[in-house]
């Protein structure tokens, strides 16, 4: 060894130091540089040279040099800007960049991005930033036999990353878009608890607001709703569109079914009918009246506007749990089922027929469970344009219309999702009403389920309520009105029969029943000189609760079963007709809808609704029947045409546009990507980075997913650059140097002192 050898430790000292100092130097002068990440070196100690020693071998440094020089890819801080395309990276992550028309690849963390004027968005480099197109085509994908047919273009995927294809340059080549039709509509609602059951109907409750609606607009007057205000408890509307942008109104409207209306309603659970409607003089509708042997327009026809009824059924909890939903002509389809089709000439001059269908929209037969998309929604066909064969969604065209109606619940069993295939009509039983009186092993309180006399008049009358103090009678007919012909039979004893009507009098085992109240009709006064057989020479009232016959001074005239009464004889049955006849008169002009007679009959029973098949899915924010006020929130997915106004990027990287027409729809999807070692990416300047084999290949996928970072718009990361750490590095870079040189100053002298030894 020599003394020159420690000239060059000295010297590698310098070098090593030197390129430190370039190091810092480069991160100070980076400070302000967007998506700049820092970079720190570290030294390593030289090769070592053996010597020995009175210990043995021992080794002696000869310098230091460049260990190695880490990136810091730490997160920078935020700024704010004004540009909605200014993008920065919160977390993990990088962009990737092309040049346009080639496959020159970079990275960036440098979002500030601009479009050129073709509509690229591109970085300043003039590299397009890449991501996944979106398609925003819509569409309904309609489920038959389990098996999804596409229309339109729809996707079901739960993938993060929305586009479709493999990422590309982002660029804006159209600035306008084009209407789209309405093919989903979403209502969440919450029915109060203490709804009211508005619209009424003995023979179906389940389609009342069915049965009252009425869309034939030849019938309905000027300003007349096509349902009456009366008539549902609520009600609300949407805004939709057609496939031409036109806007179009969708009326929904709700009315509880009263647990007493259907067996099994006091289960906790509570069923609302609704009916999804438009408005009837929109309604395009048609159909092949077979009666006529003519096209008739739906909306000449009371089911005018009419798009769907069902029924929403609720537990205990307020928590939708299941629901119903039926259409005209259900799933039917003109190649299974040609019988409810009528080929129809193309009116515009096609060669091929249209199939269209010709089943009567008003009968209840003909409304059967809807069609569900392939999402596991019911399904409409709101027909505005009047196409021939887009009456259903089982038409030739009527497909192109399909409309979910999402209440917050869907099928998961697509290939049989309804448990029945009934139809509204086989709900239908013979009019009749719960009988609150009823008490379970109590024969005297009647059947709990009453057959309404045929003659019963829901208009006019009023229900008939047992529990208010009126008494019974078994009666041997239907109708009090043929009451006459069998008088024998009821009055044969009338002063026992009225003396019991403190309890129930049980004329024969029939289940007829009569309900009388005799504190509204106490007694009959017959006029001498009245119309009747045999008629009495005075004026006489018998009183209807205990038999006394009075004349009209109010003399006793005795009872009567045993009244001598001059010229009317008591146990004559044409008299005990007469009478009759006069005690349903009196009872009739007192209070009609206190007499009448009923049969036990079965109820309406909601287990025969057409409903989802288990499992159900239940949505998040489901339509609910809680305590309180009436709320809805509703949405749809059609707009019409529109001019882009401006753009925003959201945290999943997503870049929406911005149209005049109000809508907002997702353009574009920013790829993002990162690397196992992002040490090993090689630093091309001008904020960008390349891979190489030591970084291995990039990891792709969508902002907030896969440990990739979100992205922040309106937002720059700047540099991560902490000059106070990077005054330190070059303070103690500077005293290294500087203890180098005087090291090498050192040696110089001593080598100095060897010189003059010589001379």
């Amino acid at each position: 060894m020599s003394v020159t050898s420690t000239l060059w430790t000295g010297v590698s000292g310098l070098l090593a130091h030197g390129e430190k100092m370039n190091v810092v130097g480069n991160n100070i002068a980076n400070v302000n540089t967007v998506g700049f990440k820092s970079q720190r070196m570290d030294f390593a100690d030289f090769v070592y040279q053996d010597a020995h020693s009175v210990a043995g071998t021992t080794q002696i440094g000869r310098g230091v040099k460049i260990g190695t020089i880490i990136g810091n890819f730490a997160q920078g801080a935020f700024e704010t800007t004004t540009n909605a395309t200014d993008l920065a990276i919160e977390g993990n992550g990088f962009f990737q960049v092309q040049a346009v028309g080639s496959d020159e690849t970079y990275y960036t963390r440098a979002g500030n991005f601009t479009f050129d004027k073709e509509g690229y968005l591109k970085d300043p480099n003039g590299f397009a930033l890449q991501g996944w197109r979106i398609d925003n085509s819509g569409g309904v994908m309609q489920a038959t036999g389990g098996n999804a047919t596409q229309v339109n273009a729809s996707s079901g995927s739960t993938s993060p990353i929305k586009g479709t294809g493999v990422p590309t340059d982002i660029q804006l080549d159209t600035f306008t878009v084009f209407p789209q039709q309405t093919t989903k509509m979403d209502f969440k609602v919450n029915l109060p608890k203490s709804g009211a059951d508005n619209a009424v109907n003995t023979s179906n409750p389940f389609a009342a607001l069915f049965e009252q609606w009425n869309g034939n607009e030849a019938e309905r007057a000027d300003n007349v709703p096509p349902l009456a205000q009366t008539s549902y408890a609520e009600q609300t509307t949407m805004q939709i569109y057609d496939e031409a942008g036109v806007k179009h109104t969708i009326t929904v409207y709700f009315d509880k079914v009263s647990s007493t209306d259907y067996e099994g309603g006091n289960s906790g659970e509570e069923v609302w009918e609704y009916i999804v409607t438009m408005d009837p003089a929109e309604d395009k509708r048609q159909f092949f009246d077979e009666a006529t042997g003519e096209l008739k327009n739906v909306n000449e026809t009371s089911a005018g506007g009419m798009l769907m009824a069902g029924t929403l059924t609720f537990n205990s909890a307020g928590a939708l749990v299941n629901q119903t939903a039926y259409t005209w002509g259900g799933t039917l389809n003109a190649e299974d089922n040609p019988e409810a089709y009528q080929p129809v000439p193309d009116p515009a001059g096609s060669l091929t027929d249209k199939q269209v269908i010709k089943l009567d929209p008003t009968n209840l037969a003909n409304w059967q469970p809807a069609p569900i998309s392939s999402n596991g929604y019911p399904i409409v066909v709101p027909n505005f344009s009047g196409i021939l064969d887009a009456q259903t969604s089982g038409t030739q065209n009527g497909a192109k219309y399909n409309t979910e109606i999402n209440f917050g619940l869907r099928a998961s069993n697509l290939s049989q999702p309804w448990s029945s295939q009934g139809s509204l009509a086989d709900l239908n039983v013979d009019p009749y009403m719960f009988n609150s009186g009823y008490k379970a092993n109590d024969p005297t309180t009647g059947p709990e389920y009453i057959k309404l006399n045929d003659a019963y008049n829901a208009a006019t009358e009023e229900k008939w309520l047992p529990n208010t103090g009126r008494y019974e009678i078994n009666a041997a007919e239907a109708a009090w009105g043929a009451l006459a012909g069998n008088a024998l039979a009821l009055y044969n004893d009338i002063e026992a029969d009225l003396q019991t009507v403190s309890g129930v009098a049980t004329l024969d085992q029939n289940n007829y029943w009569l309900a009388l109240e005799l504190n509204d009709v106490q007694s009959i006064t017959i006029k001498a000189g009245e119309a009747g057989v045999n008629i009495p020479t005075q004026d006489i009232t018998i009183n209807l609760r205990t038999g006394e016959v009075t004349d009209s001074n109010g003399a006793n005239l005795g009872n009567w079963g045993n009244a001598n009464l001059a010229g009317f004889d008591s146990t004559n049955p044409a008299n005990i007709t007469y009478v009759a006849q006069q005690v349903n008169t009196a009872l009739n002009n007192s209070r009609p809808k206190n007499l009448y007679l009923y049969q036990a009959t079965d109820p309406a029973n909601a287990n025969l609704l057409a409903d989802f098949n288990e499992p159900v899915v239940i949505e998040a924010y489901a339509s609910t029947n809680l305590d309180g006020a009436f709320s809805s929130s509703n949405a749809q997915n059609g707009y019409g045409f529109g001019d882009l106004t401006s753009w925003n990027v959201d945290s999943d990287g997503i870049l929406h546009g911005v149209y005049s027409n109000g809508v907002t729809l997702p353009l574009w999807q920013i790829a993002m990507y990162d690397f196992t070692n992002t040490q090993g990416l090689r630093r091309e300047g001008n904020n960008l980075y390349s891979e190489t084999l030591a970084s291995g290949n990039p990891k792709q996928g969508a902002a907030g997913n896969s440990g990739l970072g979100n992205i922040s718009s309106y937002t720059l990361e700047q540099s991560n650059v902490d000059l106070a750490t990077e005054f330190v590095y070059m303070i103690s870079t500077q005293r290294g140097y500087q203890s180098n040189s005087k090291m090498i100053t050192t040696v110089d002298t001593m080598l100095e002192t060897v010189i003059n030894m010589k001379r």
